[in-house]
């Protein structure tokens, strides 16, 4: 699995950089997938790593062998294919090697995933803001704390990584050239996405649709910019009884129940204050109060255990990254959409969609890290395009070049 991973990424780079020669973030790849090997591996062998990776690993792992036994085209199979996907994986290595799968092949896997996904964003970063931004959007990633741990998990954040990646690029690309081949990508993640995480997928499924229709509204001309509008405005309309079943009152009173409950746990130092989400409107007036808590709880002070303890250093990362995102949206206010639009839209809908499901500010922890590694990935080009400027609008000063003296002619 190492291997496939490694020859899987090599292959993928290679891909991109073929109409992208100037794309090179290898070497950061490579850190990158190395770091959440030795991260994942290192942190296998210490005491603390069920308390860090907490207890859904092994709900996970216990359903992907119980699928296993289930036939291949059975109602459950085809039911974790649609809504688990990453169970559904785990059961086809039991089907395959029947045996005890090891827990870093699982892994290795995860890490694969989520490596694909941190290129696919720097690839996006590439197309909006040049080789420049994405190799440092590549070395930015590679690094982040939280984008490393969670790509260790045998969980639902690395096909999410994967999944927000593959929409980014295609995004960029359709908003850049216009490619009608870059809704291929666009179209698999928001597949990965609702495969994996239903509720936030149909929210990235809509950013997609955002991002086509506004391309197609302002950066294509005649029959493509007709067919891609007519496409999104279908799709809409297809969705839009999906969105509101899901927001039926049924579905209202089951995101309440769970909301109920984790307020209610007082014995937990994470626990957020409780949110009315029983009706369609009471969900729109309270979500920006839930948007604050994604954000930026847990606050600093309410680490408790070594888990919390650590992710301070991902609170960090956040605080960090929000004052260079405000300082980046300032200056670039009157062009933000235009230069980063298929960033923005992933990103709000997803901000939107984790702070409905947030129970917790430990759960909204993890979720957080999908958004930060959007943000800094527009904040990267959003700073790029604004150096770009003030070097085009800087006076450049031309150094005089010395004229010989005349030469006298001698008089006749």
């Amino acid at each position: 699995m190492l291997l496939a991973g490694a020859g899987g990424l090599v292959l993928l780079l290679w891909f991109v950089r073929r109409s992208r020669p100037d794309l090179r973030i290898g070497i950061p790849i490579a850190v990158a997938f190395g770091l959440r090997i030795l991260a994942a591996s290192g942190l296998g062998q210490t005491n603390i790593a069920p308390e860090l990776r907490g207890g859904d690993e092994t709900t996970f792992l216990f359903r992907g062998q119980a699928v296993a036994g289930e036939p291949l085209f059975g109602s459950d199979s085809l039911d974790k294919l649609i809504s688990q996907l990453h169970t559904f994986l785990i059961s086809i290595h039991h089907r395959v090697l029947d045996v005890t799968v090891p827990e870093n092949m699982l892994r290795f896997e995860m890490i694969t995933f989520a490596v694909i996904g941190l290129l696919l964003l720097s690839a996006a970063v590439y197309e909006l803001a040049g080789p420049r931004a994405a190799l440092i959007a590549a070395w930015v990633l590679a690094l982040e704390p939280t984008h490393v741990f969670f790509s260790g998990l045998i969980h639902k954040e690395p096909l999410m990584f994967m999944a927000e990646g593959l929409v980014a690029f295609g995004g960029a690309v359709l908003w850049q050239r216009g490619k009608l081949v870059a809704l291929v990508p666009l179209v698999l993640g928001c597949l990965v996405a609702v495969s994996t995480r239903p509720y936030v997928g149909w929210f990235l499924a809509a950013a997609a649709a955002a991002v086509v229709l506004h391309a197609s509204l302002t950066r294509q001309r005649g029959l493509r910019s007709l067919a891609l509008g007519a496409t999104v405005v279908l799709l809409v309309a297809a969705f839009i009884p999906v969105v509101w079943e899901a927001s039926s009152d049924e579905e209202l009173r089951e995101l309440q129940q769970s909301q109920d409950a984790n307020a209610a746990d007082t014995e937990a130092n994470l626990s957020l204050e409780r949110v009315d989400y029983s009706t369609r409107e009471n969900l729109i007036l309270n979500m920006p109060e839930r948007v604050y808590d994604v954000i930026f709880k847990p606050y600093v002070w309410q680490a408790e255990n070594t888990s919390q303890q650590l992710g301070i250093l991902g609170t960090l990362v956040v605080l960090t990254c929000l004052v260079l995102l405000s300082q980046a949206l300032w200056r670039n206010r009157s062009a933000v959409m235009q230069r980063a639009g298929p960033l923005i839209y992933p990103g709000a809908f997803m901000l939107a969609a984790y702070s409905l499901s947030a129970g917790n500010a430990g759960t909204s922890f993890r979720y957080r890290s999908h958004i930060v590694a959007l943000a800094l990935c527009l904040v990267i080009v959003l700073r790029e395009h604004r150096q770009a400027t003030q070097r085009a609008a800087a006076p450049t000063y031309r150094r005089a070049v010395p004229q010989p003296a005349p030469v006298r002619q001698p008089i006749a």
